[in-house]
């Protein structure tokens, strides 16, 4: 976890693929259905390869890429100047790489296009400025959650950078808050399932806990830091959660703490207005 939280202090107290050979024109090429349960192999390659870059948050050389996924260098190599040339990746200095201009553009539009996101902006800047502590915003990517927005508060020195992009473990508060919430509780035993037995049942008498509670403590996130979490709902569904992160002292380990009811209140607040902003949509898509 240390490469998702980060000490900082201010100044003042104010990221060539080898394509198959083409079939001879006088022969017709062997049709392959596309479609659920279907893959490409060479996209299944090259989505491997983006995932390992978004899990590091950093930029990594061919050798690095080749030994986590197992692959010739020569290979490793071909597939990030292929992903470069069409502006995934980026080249820096020395044989590096990262996520380039292309990712980052489409990724931004992904998130930018989540009502929730939108919805949280403010109410992130306002429960960082009153709390004095890092807010954030996050949404599940399909097996962990996503730190999709940072608010830090602006007057304090010493802050905790929070990592845009940063995959949460399951285990952190949020990944505790989304288990406890999904309405599949079969994917929900399947994810738990990766955990040894022992943890799986503190896990699941933790999930009960945020279930009673409306918020999760985490006091396991790095060393000396602390986040509480509240889920945000759209209707019934969770469709986000929103913390506090900060260090042991200033983030209480009581879920019924001051902090922990301000970031309730707001995340009940969010929720309903998420709801009506749906409902809005629907009742004018209706009447179109």
């Amino acid at each position: 976890m240390n490469n998702i939280v980060r000490p900082t202090m201010r100044a003042s107290s104010r990221n060539q693929v080898m394509l198959p050979k083409p079939q001879p024109t006088r022969k017709r090429a062997k049709k392959t259905a596309i479609g659920r349960g279907s893959t490409i192999q060479v996209i299944d390659r090259l989505a491997c390869v983006l995932e390992v870059f978004a899990g590091n948050g950093r930029q990594m050389k061919v050798r690095e890429l080749a030994s986590t996924l197992h692959l010739r260098r020569s290979t490793a190599h071909r597939y990030l100047a292929s992903l470069s040339r069409a502006g995934f990746l980026r080249a820096e200095g020395e044989g590096g790489y990262a996520l380039g201009p292309l990712l980052i553009q489409l990724g931004a539009a992904a998130v930018g296009g989540v009502q929730i996101v939108e919805l949280a902006e403010n109410y992130l800047s306002q429960l960082a400025e009153e709390a004095q502590e890092t807010a954030v915003l996050s949404l599940w990517s399909g097996d962990c959650p996503v730190v999709v927005r940072v608010r830090e508060p602006q007057a304090k020195l010493v802050q905790l950078h929070i990592r845009l992009g940063a995959m949460l473990p399951l285990d952190s508060a949020q990944g505790h808050l989304y288990l406890a919430f999904h309405p599949d509780r079969l994917r929900v035993n399947q994810l738990l399932a990766h955990f040894p037995e022992g943890q799986r049942r503190e896990m699941e008498r933790s999930m009960a806990e945020a279930r009673k509670h409306g918020v999760f403590v985490n006091s396991r996130v790095a060393e000396g830091i602390r986040a509480v979490a509240a889920p945000v709902f759209d209707h019934e569904l969770i469709a986000g959660t929103i913390a506090f992160v900060g260090t042991l002292s200033s983030v209480p380990a009581d879920p019924d703490s001051g902090l922990a009811q301000a970031l309730k209140n707001a995340a009940q607040r969010l929720s309903r207005d998420l709801g009506r902003k749906r409902e809005a949509a629907v009742a004018k898509s209706a009447t179109a």
